[in-house]
């Protein structure tokens, strides 16, 4: 169970969760500001990026702190800038403990027909309250709508990734990335597909790889028990093929990743909402370490200003 002393921590947040925020309504900006806390059930704490895992359960705290801010300083040019918390403690595992800082800067310009943007992310995650990975991501993009059923957006992709503690696997990677949503009842209910490919270059040559996902979402909008309520599945699949020989097992590392799963947001009043979350990860490689499968229940409470 969470401890007395995480339990007084997350009483904390939710009391500050519910009281008064500010935020403006002219119209020619917009806020948003978002605190979460809840507890999460996780059958095999580990860190995919470095290829570790526990083989153990635990129990952990998640916090989410956030807000975003989106300005039109003028007609068909919008701009946002956005800073997202979050925190995974862990009960027993507090190695395994993770933070990340996820800062975000976008622009996009309406051109009619067609938008064209500019997305900028740059993360900060620390594994044991120390640097694990700092994570930048600039993504150049055009989308457009087809009538009042399908939006397409289209992003060029610029990654880089820096590694406190494992500096051979840094990387340089471009992809490019391919979204599709189908609108079944305008956002009541509708379908996100997409597809994404990246060429990565790491330090070490064993970590070189191309990664193919694919992702399917289905959200849908009901009132259940007279509550507004958001229902979200999805499915996502990915292949990492590597380009050299991992030592460690004497063959090219060839990784198969699915990830199934549902969630849950149901509106308790106007700020408040409870959320909860079920998902499945089945990795399979031929590296033993990364050859694992996963389940994680989640479940807290989130407010939105």
């Amino acid at each position: 169970m969470i401890g007395q002393s995480r339990a007084g921590l997350l009483a904390g947040l939710l009391i500050s969760a519910v009281s008064p925020a500010y935020a403006d309504s002219d119209s020619w900006y917009s806020t948003e500001f978002t605190a979460a806390a809840g507890v999460e059930y996780d059958s095999n704490v580990g860190v995919p990026d470095l290829d570790q895992n526990t083989g153990a359960s635990d129990e952990a705290l998640i916090i989410e702190l956030g807000g975003k801010l989106s300005v039109v300083p003028m007609d068909k040019l919008t701009l946002r800038a956005g800073y997202t918390f979050d925190a995974t403690l862990y009960e027993s595992l507090d190695a395994f403990s993770l933070q990340t800082h996820l800062a975000t800067l976008e622009g996009e310009y309406d051109f009619g027909g067609m938008k064209a943007g500019l997305l900028y992310n740059q993360a900060h995650a620390r594994l044991d309250g120390d640097a694990y990975l700092d994570y930048r991501q600039i993504s150049p993009n055009v989308s457009k709508l087809f009538g009042d059923t399908v939006f397409l957006r289209a992003a060029y992709l610029d990654i880089e990734k820096r590694f406190e503690i494992a500096t051979d696997r840094d990387a340089d990677a471009t992809g490019g990335q391919l979204d599709a949503f189908v609108f079944l009842d305008g956002s009541t209910r509708y379908i996100i597909l997409g597809v994404k490919r990246i060429e990565e270059d790491a330090v070490s040559d064993e970590f070189d790889q191309t990664e193919t996902a694919l992702k399917a979402r289905y959200i849908h909008r009901i009132d259940l028990l007279s509550r507004p309520t958001k229902l979200r599945l999805g499915l996502e699949r990915e292949d990492k093929d590597y380009q050299s020989v991992t030592e460690s097992i004497g063959v090219v590392r060839s990784d198969e990743i699915f990830k199934g799963e549902a969630r849950a947001e149901i509106q308790i009043t106007e700020p408040l909402s409870l959320e909860f979350g079920y998902a499945y990860t089945d990795r399979s490689s031929n590296l033993p370490s990364a050859d694992v499968d996963e389940h994680v229940a989640s479940a807290r409470m989130v407010a939105k200003f």
